[in-house]
C-alpha cells in the first residue's frame, strides 16, 4: 500500500513538473506547444496592449493553468449533472485493457459511420447542415467521454493507494491532470487527445451515454402471442 502510494504521489509530482516544465520552455523559446497560445496575441503581438517582457513570459505559466483548470470545470459541470450516469460510464472503463480497445474501436467506427453520413449529406440540399450536427453529436460524446475516463483514472489510482473515500472531485482533479500534462508534450499531444476523443466517444456510444440500458431493438420486436 505504501508503495502505491508513493507511485501516485510521483504521477502527480510528475505530472505537475511537465506542465511548469513545458511553460518554461514555451516562455523562453525553445519549446512550441502543440497548440496556439493566445498570450503571444494578447500580451506580445503587433497589436498587444502589454509589452512588458516579464508579461510575455508568464503567458505560458497563465495559459497552461487556466487550461487545467478550464478541463477540471468541464468535469464538475459533467459530473454534478449526471452522477449516475457518470459513475456507470466510468465503470465501463475501469473494467480492464481489452474493455478499453473495444471502446477505442467502437470510438473510431463511430467517427468513420459519421463522416461517411456527413460525406453523403453533401450531395443533397436539404442535408447540408447534418455535417454540422454530426460533429457537435461526436464532440458532446467525446467531451462526456473524457470526463469519465479522467474519473477513471483518477478513481483508479486513488483506490489503490486506499484513498478513494474522499469528494468525486479529487478523484476527478487527480485523472485530469496526467491526462491533461500529457497534451502539453509535443507529438504526444496528438496521440493522447485522439485517443481520449475514440475511447470517449466509444463508451459512450457503448453505454448509451451511462444509461441502465444497453444497446438493443427487442423494444422494436412484434411480440407473437
Amino acid at each position: 500500500m505504501r508503495t502505491r502510494r508513493v507511485v501516485v504521489v510521483v504521477a502527480v509530482v510528475a505530472a505537475v513538473g511537465v506542465i511548469l516544465a513545458t511553460s518554461y520552455l514555451a516562455s523562453d523559446g525553445r519549446l512550441q506547444l502543440p497548440w496556439p497560445q493566445m498570450h503571444r496575441q494578447i500580451l506580445g503581438g503587433d497589436r498587444g496592449f502589454m509589452r512588458s517582457s516579464s508579461l510575455a513570459a508568464a503567458g505560458p505559466y497563465v495559459e497552461s493553468i487556466a487550461g487545467l483548470l478550464l478541463q477540471f470545470l468541464i468535469g464538475v459541470l459533467v459530473v454534478y449533472a449526471a452522477p449516475e450516469r457518470m459513475r456507470r460510464l466510468s465503470d465501463a472503463l475501469a473494467a480492464g485493457g481489452r474493455d478499453m480497445l473495444r471502446h477505442f474501436v467502437i470510438g473510431l467506427l463511430l467517427a468513420l459511420g459519421l463522416g461517411a453520413v456527413a460525406v453523403l449529406s453533401a450531395f443533397f440540399v436539404q442535408t447540408f447542415l447534418l455535417p454540422f450536427v454530426l460533429t457537435a453529436v461526436y464532440f458532446l460524446a467525446a467531451l462526456v467521454g473524457g470526463v469519465g475516463l479522467a474519473f477513471a483514472l483518477g478513481r483508479g489510482l486513488l483506490r489503490r493507494t486506499g484513498w478513494a473515500g474522499g469528494s468525486p472531485l479529487v478523484s476527478l482533479f487527480v485523472g485530469t491532470l496526467p491526462l491533461y500534462a500529457a497534451t502539453r508534450i509535443p507529438f504526444v499531444a496528438l496521440v493522447v487527445i485522439g485517443g481520449m476523443a475514440l475511447i470517449g466517444a466509444g463508451v459512450a456510444l457503448s453505454t448509451r451515454f451511462g444509461g441502465r440500458r444497453t444497446w438493443s431493438l427487442d423494444p422494436l420486436r412484434e411480440v407473437i402471442e
